[in-house]
Protein backbone atom coordinates (compact mmCIF):
# COMPACT_ATOMS: atom_id res chain seq x y z
CA UNK A 1 0.00 0.00 0.00
CA UNK A 2 1.51 2.95 -0.80
CA UNK A 3 2.02 5.72 1.87
CA UNK A 4 -0.38 8.68 2.55
CA UNK A 5 0.95 11.71 1.11
CA UNK A 6 1.58 14.25 4.07
CA UNK A 7 -0.68 16.72 4.29
CA UNK A 8 0.05 20.03 5.24
CA UNK A 9 -1.85 22.28 7.48
CA UNK A 10 -4.44 25.02 6.28
CA UNK A 11 -2.75 28.08 5.88
CA UNK A 12 -5.20 29.48 8.71
CA UNK A 13 -3.73 27.24 11.57
CA UNK A 14 -0.19 27.83 10.70
CA UNK A 15 0.04 31.16 12.56
CA UNK A 16 -1.75 29.32 15.70
CA UNK A 17 0.92 26.62 15.77
CA UNK A 18 3.82 29.21 14.95
CA UNK A 19 2.64 31.25 18.35
CA UNK A 20 2.00 28.28 20.33
CA UNK A 21 5.41 27.65 19.70
CA UNK A 22 6.97 31.12 20.19
CA UNK A 23 4.86 31.92 23.21
CA UNK A 24 6.52 28.21 25.01
CA UNK A 25 9.97 30.03 24.02
CA UNK A 26 8.67 33.29 25.82
CA UNK A 27 8.00 31.37 28.66
CA UNK A 28 11.23 29.11 28.94
CA UNK A 29 12.95 32.98 28.26
CA UNK A 30 11.28 34.18 31.24
CA UNK A 31 11.74 31.64 33.63
CA UNK A 32 15.40 30.97 32.59
CA UNK A 33 16.07 34.98 33.42
CA UNK A 34 14.64 34.51 36.85
CA UNK A 35 17.35 34.17 40.21
CA UNK A 36 17.20 31.48 42.40
CA UNK A 37 14.65 31.20 44.75
CA UNK A 38 12.90 33.23 42.41
CA UNK A 39 12.52 30.93 39.42
CA UNK A 40 9.27 29.92 37.69
CA UNK A 41 8.93 26.28 36.78
CA UNK A 42 8.62 26.34 33.08
CA UNK A 43 6.29 23.38 31.23
CA UNK A 44 8.02 20.42 31.19
CA UNK A 45 7.59 19.98 27.32
CA UNK A 46 9.48 23.62 26.48
CA UNK A 47 12.96 23.29 25.68
CA UNK A 48 14.80 27.02 26.49
CA UNK A 49 15.86 29.04 23.18
CA UNK A 50 19.67 28.17 21.59
CA UNK A 51 21.12 31.40 22.69
CA UNK A 52 21.53 32.69 26.45
CA UNK A 53 18.23 35.27 26.34
CA UNK A 54 19.31 38.89 27.01
CA UNK A 55 18.76 42.34 25.60
CA UNK A 56 16.61 45.49 26.52
CA UNK A 57 13.42 45.18 28.31
CA UNK A 58 11.29 47.45 30.39
CA UNK A 59 12.80 48.98 33.38
CA UNK A 60 12.26 47.47 36.53
CA UNK A 61 9.08 47.62 38.05
CA UNK A 62 8.03 46.51 41.90
CA UNK A 63 4.51 46.38 41.32
CA UNK A 64 3.68 43.52 39.53
CA UNK A 65 0.47 44.89 37.89
CA UNK A 66 3.29 47.93 36.39
CA UNK A 67 5.25 45.17 35.44
CA UNK A 68 2.85 43.64 33.29
CA UNK A 69 1.48 46.55 32.32
CA UNK A 70 5.06 47.90 30.89
CA UNK A 71 5.18 44.59 28.77
CA UNK A 72 1.62 45.23 27.49
CA UNK A 73 3.15 48.93 26.00
CA UNK A 74 5.87 47.11 25.01
CA UNK A 75 3.91 44.79 22.59
CA UNK A 76 0.98 46.98 21.86
CA UNK A 77 2.31 50.54 22.17
CA UNK A 78 2.31 53.12 24.87
CA UNK A 79 -1.22 52.36 27.38
CA UNK A 80 -2.78 50.23 24.35
CA UNK A 81 -4.11 46.87 25.31
CA UNK A 82 -4.84 45.29 22.03
CA UNK A 83 -2.60 43.50 19.27
CA UNK A 84 -2.05 45.67 16.38
CA UNK A 85 -2.04 48.64 19.05
CA UNK A 86 -3.31 52.08 17.53
CA UNK A 87 -3.43 50.44 13.99
CA UNK A 88 -6.29 48.03 15.05
CA UNK A 89 -7.92 50.11 17.31
CA UNK A 90 -8.26 52.80 13.44
CA UNK A 91 -9.45 49.79 11.84
CA UNK A 92 -12.39 49.61 14.37
CA UNK A 93 -12.76 53.16 14.70
CA UNK A 94 -13.07 53.42 10.59
CA UNK A 95 -16.36 51.80 10.71
CA UNK A 96 -18.04 54.15 12.68
CA UNK A 97 -19.07 57.28 10.34
CA UNK A 98 -17.17 59.54 12.43
CA UNK A 99 -16.49 63.54 11.52
CA UNK A 100 -14.98 66.11 13.66
CA UNK A 101 -18.33 67.08 14.53
CA UNK A 102 -19.00 63.68 16.17
CA UNK A 103 -18.85 62.76 20.22
CA UNK A 104 -17.65 59.25 20.74
CA UNK A 105 -18.20 57.21 23.60
CA UNK A 106 -15.14 54.60 24.23
CA UNK A 107 -15.03 52.59 26.86
CA UNK A 108 -13.21 49.23 28.20
CA UNK A 109 -9.94 48.48 28.25
CA UNK A 110 -7.22 50.73 27.56
CA UNK A 111 -10.12 52.99 26.60
CA UNK A 112 -7.78 56.15 27.07
CA UNK A 113 -4.86 55.42 24.78
CA UNK A 114 -7.48 54.31 22.03
CA UNK A 115 -9.71 57.18 22.25
CA UNK A 116 -6.03 59.72 21.86
CA UNK A 117 -5.68 57.77 18.44
CA UNK A 118 -9.04 58.07 17.33
CA UNK A 119 -9.17 61.87 18.46
CA UNK A 120 -6.20 62.33 16.59
CA UNK A 121 -6.77 60.30 13.25
CA UNK A 122 -10.60 61.43 13.04
CA UNK A 123 -10.76 64.78 14.81
CA UNK A 124 -13.82 63.89 16.62
CA UNK A 125 -14.36 64.46 20.32
CA UNK A 126 -13.98 61.39 22.62
CA UNK A 127 -14.95 60.75 26.05
CA UNK A 128 -13.30 57.44 27.43
CA UNK A 129 -14.43 55.25 29.78
CA UNK A 130 -11.48 52.90 30.36
CA UNK A 131 -11.57 49.13 32.99
CA UNK A 132 -7.44 50.29 33.65
CA UNK A 133 -6.32 52.74 36.55
CA UNK A 134 -4.28 55.83 34.82
CA UNK A 135 -0.52 54.88 35.71
CA UNK A 136 1.84 57.75 37.03
CA UNK A 137 3.53 57.52 33.89
CA UNK A 138 0.44 58.33 31.36
CA UNK A 139 0.32 61.34 29.30
CA UNK A 140 -1.97 64.13 29.22
CA UNK A 141 -5.05 63.19 27.32
CA UNK A 142 -5.33 65.43 24.19
CA UNK A 143 -7.61 68.39 24.16
CA UNK A 144 -11.00 66.37 22.75
CA UNK A 145 -10.43 63.57 24.75
CA UNK A 146 -12.07 63.05 28.25
CA UNK A 147 -11.29 60.49 30.73
CA UNK A 148 -13.13 58.64 33.53
CA UNK A 149 -12.91 55.02 35.60
CA UNK A 150 -15.53 52.24 34.10
CA UNK A 151 -17.49 50.33 36.43
CA UNK A 152 -18.54 47.09 34.82
CA UNK A 153 -21.17 46.49 37.31
CA UNK A 154 -22.76 50.55 37.02
CA UNK A 155 -21.63 51.86 33.73
CA UNK A 156 -22.20 55.49 34.23
CA UNK A 157 -22.57 57.23 30.57
CA UNK A 158 -23.55 60.78 29.90
CA UNK A 159 -27.31 60.22 28.31
CA UNK A 160 -27.89 60.79 24.97
CA UNK A 161 -25.04 62.85 23.77
CA UNK A 162 -22.25 60.62 22.04
CA UNK A 163 -23.21 59.83 17.79
CA UNK A 164 -21.33 56.52 18.15
CA UNK A 165 -19.79 54.40 20.78
CA UNK A 166 -16.55 51.81 20.28
CA UNK A 167 -16.39 49.56 23.14
CA UNK A 168 -13.07 47.22 23.81
CA UNK A 169 -13.88 44.12 25.72
CA UNK A 170 -16.05 45.84 28.21
CA UNK A 171 -16.96 42.85 30.05
CA UNK A 172 -13.09 41.83 31.09
CA UNK A 173 -13.72 42.64 34.71
CA UNK A 174 -17.30 41.34 34.23
CA UNK A 175 -20.31 43.03 33.86
CA UNK A 176 -23.63 42.14 32.63
CA UNK A 177 -24.33 42.33 28.76
CA UNK A 178 -27.67 43.86 29.29
CA UNK A 179 -26.89 46.30 31.39
CA UNK A 180 -23.77 47.50 29.51
CA UNK A 181 -25.60 48.23 26.22
CA UNK A 182 -28.90 49.54 28.03
CA UNK A 183 -26.66 52.73 28.90
CA UNK A 184 -25.02 52.58 26.26
CA UNK A 185 -27.77 52.95 24.67
CA UNK A 186 -29.16 55.39 26.35
CA UNK A 187 -25.86 57.24 26.31
CA UNK A 188 -26.38 57.40 22.39
CA UNK A 189 -28.14 59.80 19.93
CA UNK A 190 -30.90 58.39 17.43
CA UNK A 191 -29.49 56.27 15.00
CA UNK A 192 -26.24 56.01 16.68
CA UNK A 193 -23.78 53.04 15.34
CA UNK A 194 -21.78 50.69 18.00
CA UNK A 195 -18.38 48.49 17.43
CA UNK A 196 -17.99 46.50 20.45
CA UNK A 197 -15.07 43.79 20.61
CA UNK A 198 -14.81 41.18 23.07
CA UNK A 199 -14.62 37.63 23.98
CA UNK A 200 -17.33 35.03 23.91
CA UNK A 201 -16.98 31.67 26.12
CA UNK A 202 -19.02 28.93 25.31
CA UNK A 203 -21.87 28.82 27.76
CA UNK A 204 -20.99 27.58 31.43
CA UNK A 205 -17.46 26.87 29.82
CA UNK A 206 -14.36 28.37 31.97
CA UNK A 207 -10.97 28.02 32.14
CA UNK A 208 -9.93 28.74 35.83
CA UNK A 209 -6.00 29.10 34.87
CA UNK A 210 -6.35 31.65 32.63
CA UNK A 211 -9.00 33.75 33.63
CA UNK A 212 -6.47 34.07 37.01
CA UNK A 213 -3.53 34.59 34.57
CA UNK A 214 -5.52 37.52 32.98
CA UNK A 215 -7.35 38.99 35.75
CA UNK A 216 -10.52 38.36 34.60
CA UNK A 217 -14.26 37.63 34.52
CA UNK A 218 -15.08 35.26 32.60
CA UNK A 219 -16.86 36.50 29.29
CA UNK A 220 -20.19 36.35 28.61
CA UNK A 221 -21.87 33.58 26.15
CA UNK A 222 -22.21 34.48 22.23
CA UNK A 223 -25.83 33.60 22.61
CA UNK A 224 -25.90 36.06 25.95
CA UNK A 225 -24.77 38.79 23.90
CA UNK A 226 -26.88 38.36 21.18
CA UNK A 227 -30.02 38.21 23.07
CA UNK A 228 -28.90 41.61 25.24
CA UNK A 229 -28.10 43.37 21.63
CA UNK A 230 -32.12 42.86 21.06
CA UNK A 231 -33.18 43.42 24.17
CA UNK A 232 -31.70 47.03 24.17
CA UNK A 233 -32.79 48.52 21.12
CA UNK A 234 -29.59 47.52 18.83
CA UNK A 235 -29.96 46.09 15.29
CA UNK A 236 -26.90 44.01 14.85
CA UNK A 237 -25.43 44.44 11.06
CA UNK A 238 -22.18 42.18 11.42
CA UNK A 239 -20.97 39.65 13.33
CA UNK A 240 -17.45 39.28 12.87
CA UNK A 241 -14.85 36.25 13.90
CA UNK A 242 -12.08 38.63 15.12
CA UNK A 243 -9.81 35.78 16.63
CA UNK A 244 -7.48 35.39 13.65
CA UNK A 245 -6.81 38.90 13.39
CA UNK A 246 -5.50 38.86 16.90
CA UNK A 247 -3.59 36.02 16.81
CA UNK A 248 -1.42 37.08 13.54
CA UNK A 249 -1.30 40.49 15.38
CA UNK A 250 -0.41 39.04 18.20
CA UNK A 251 2.50 36.91 16.93
CA UNK A 252 4.01 40.27 15.34
CA UNK A 253 4.65 41.77 18.94
CA UNK A 254 5.80 38.73 20.74
CA UNK A 255 8.16 38.26 17.49
CA UNK A 256 9.76 41.56 18.82
CA UNK A 257 9.70 40.97 22.25
CA UNK A 258 11.28 37.53 21.82
CA UNK A 259 14.22 39.18 19.39
CA UNK A 260 14.63 42.19 22.01
CA UNK A 261 16.03 39.90 24.75
CA UNK A 262 18.63 38.81 22.84
CA UNK A 263 20.69 41.39 23.38
CA UNK A 264 23.05 42.65 26.04
CA UNK A 265 20.84 43.89 28.52
CA UNK A 266 18.83 40.76 31.43
CA UNK A 267 15.38 42.55 32.71
CA UNK A 268 15.13 42.69 36.52
CA UNK A 269 13.68 39.22 38.55
CA UNK A 270 10.63 41.16 38.84
CA UNK A 271 10.40 42.00 35.11
CA UNK A 272 10.94 38.52 33.98
CA UNK A 273 8.40 36.83 36.31
CA UNK A 274 5.82 39.58 34.55
CA UNK A 275 7.13 38.66 31.37
CA UNK A 276 6.07 35.17 32.16
CA UNK A 277 2.69 35.78 33.23
CA UNK A 278 2.19 37.47 30.50
CA UNK A 279 3.23 35.53 27.89
CA UNK A 280 1.40 32.42 29.75
CA UNK A 281 -2.04 34.70 29.55
CA UNK A 282 -1.86 34.95 25.98
CA UNK A 283 -0.51 31.36 25.57
CA UNK A 284 -3.94 30.08 27.01
CA UNK A 285 -5.84 32.56 25.45
CA UNK A 286 -5.01 31.64 21.69
CA UNK A 287 -4.92 28.06 22.87
CA UNK A 288 -9.01 28.54 24.05
CA UNK A 289 -9.35 30.68 20.91
CA UNK A 290 -7.80 27.57 18.82
CA UNK A 291 -10.03 25.11 20.32
CA UNK A 292 -13.26 26.81 20.22
CA UNK A 293 -13.66 27.28 24.03
CA UNK A 294 -13.69 31.33 23.65
CA UNK A 295 -14.61 33.45 20.25
CA UNK A 296 -13.16 36.92 19.95
CA UNK A 297 -15.73 38.62 17.72
CA UNK A 298 -16.56 41.99 16.62
CA UNK A 299 -19.97 43.30 16.86
CA UNK A 300 -21.85 46.44 14.61
CA UNK A 301 -24.63 47.34 15.35
CA UNK A 302 -27.48 50.38 15.01
CA UNK A 303 -29.52 51.93 17.80
CA UNK A 304 -33.33 50.85 16.26
CA UNK A 305 -35.36 51.93 18.89
CA UNK A 306 -35.13 52.99 22.97
CA UNK A 307 -34.43 50.11 25.34
CA UNK A 308 -37.28 49.81 27.89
Amino acid sequence: MPTPARRDPPADERPWQAQDGLLRRVVATGARLLRVGDAIEAPADVEPPAAAPTDAAPASAPDPALARAAWSDRLWGDGMTLPGGAEEVLRLAALLPLTPAHTVLLAGHGARAAGSAVAAARGCFVATHDLRAASPAARQLPKRVTAAPLSPDAPAFRARHHHHAMMLEPFRRGGAPDAMLRTTATALRDGGEVVLLDLAGRAGASDARWLAVEDRQPPPSEEAMASAFERTGFRIHVVEDAGPRQQRAALLGWVSVLEALRGPRRPAPAMAAALVEEAEAWLLRLRLLRDGELRLLRWHATLARRPP
